[in-house]
């Protein structure tokens, strides 16, 4: 009876090794989803993208901005340490995300993250540092409320995702919502919200990728990888119009993008239609165009296209987008025709994707968004049916139009 009992005993201790084992396998695997590396020799420098999976979607409508609060509060302590590392840091706020980008010398790199992730997850907010960026919060606020770039995009993402959807209010909060936050509400969303299991992180340079796993993955704890659950976005009925006080008008159409869309050839599609409708011979009166693709966790996303143009243009350029649009949907480009504009298109990506920040921040978003971590230069082979597939898979946009007395008909 005794063996019999040993025997079970020693069975036990064997599967309750055998489980840890399994735990501390997938815990490992866990954080090593969230962390990747590009190893690049000839780098001078080593860019590091840190992603942490928050923003208006955890915020309540009278805590608008408290993430972008919050980010610049932990990272105001530290700046000093940094420059006097050689290193440098940027804070931005997204929808999905809110971004940090770390810039350091191969020698410094280390130090320089190890100090930015102990002011993430490990440091206390100080008051002072709340104080001095709400303040600078509000001189930015105040300089955007003057900006007609910023009021497009401020009704556009209200008319896209909706009047009552986080994503349908600036990211950045109102001047009103800033100024009443506290440094208990901001304390408690850095507790809850910024933790290691919302975090992804890419690391760009001249580095050995084991040596920033053994560095790196520590910080990232061993709990599942964790992102927002967004509602659907709820759309204005589109054209949207709005007076604004300027010489000219700003007009955007926004596209939604469905579940899985061919991304590649949709970032191809936005290159072609931008092309199109920007300055050029045929089209004087451009002020200025651009093109935007956003994907969101989860699948879906938009393509934005944007235009500046004097205000009795307006609803042409606003049907000339949509033609661009509707022009690559209806058949395939010749090839000659596609092939030149595959090769502008891979020139512009190449210049998008120049410094090791830029492939940083394009992997970071990769890998939140769980899409493949191809080396960014190295582009997909394209198709022009791919490219029409893609333009058939867009259907009505959300139209909004800014600019002078636009609500008469003026």
């Amino acid at each position: 009876m005794r063996g019999k009992v040993s025997g079970s005993y020693r069975t036990l201790v064997l599967l309750l090794a055998a489980g840890a084992l399994l735990f501390a396998g997938a815990a490992a695997a866990a954080a090593q989803d969230r962390l990747s590396v590009l190893a690049e020799a000839g780098t001078p420098m080593v860019a590091m993208e840190v992603l942490l999976a928050t923003g208006p979607a955890h915020e309540d409508t009278a805590q608008a901005g408290v993430s972008y609060l919050a980010a610049r509060s932990i990272v105001d302590p530290i700046r000093n340490a940094l420059d006097a590392m050689g290193a440098s840091v940027g804070v931005q706020v997204h929808k999905d995300a809110v971004a940090f980008s770390l810039l350091a010398a191969p020698d410094a790199w280390q130090e320089a993250s190890r100090a930015l992730l102990v002011a993430l997850f490990r440091d206390p907010v100080e008051n002072a540092a709340v104080e001095r960026e709400r303040r600078a919060i509000r001189t930015e606020l105040e300089g955007r409320t003057a900006n007609p770039a910023d009021a497009l995009a401020r009704t556009v993402d209200e008319a896209f995702w909706g009047p009552r959807h986080p994503w349908g209010r600036s990211p950045v909060g109102t001047l009103q919502t800033v100024q009443r936050l506290t440094l208990a509400e901001v304390d408690a969303f850095l507790r809850e919200h910024f933790t290691p299991s919302r975090t992804y992180i890419v690391v760009v340079g001249p580095v050995a990728a084991g040596e920033v796993a053994d560095h790196l993955l520590p910080f990232l704890g061993d709990a599942p990888a964790a992102r927002p659950v967004i509602a659907p976005a709820a759309p204005l009925e589109s054209p949207v119009l709005r007076d604004y006080n300027s010489i000219t008008t700003w007009i955007s159409a926004s596209y939604p993008i469905p579940d899985g869309a061919d991304v590649e050839a949709l970032r191809l599609l936005t290159h072609l239609v931008t092309e199109a409708i920007s300055f050029g011979p045929r089209r004087p009166s451009v002020y200025d165009a651009r093109g935007d693709l956003f994907m969101r966790a989860g699948g879906g996303g938009e393509v934005r296209f944007q235009l500046v143009v004097p205000p009795r243009e307006a609803e042409d350029w606003a049907r000339r987008i949509q033609e661009a649009v509707a022009q690559l949907a209806i058949r395939p480009l010749a090839e000659g025709e596609f092939e030149e504009s595959s090769r502008s298109y891979r020139g512009t990506r190449l210049l998008e994707l120049n410094s090791p920040e830029a492939r940083a921040r394009e992997l970071a978003r990769r890998l939140y968004l769980n899409q493949p971590l191809t080396k960014v230069t190295e582009f997909e082979e394209m198709s022009r049916t791919r490219l029409h597939a893609a333009a058939r898979s867009l259907h009505s946009p959300v139209v909004v139009i800014l600019g002078p007395a636009i609500t008469r008909g003026e």
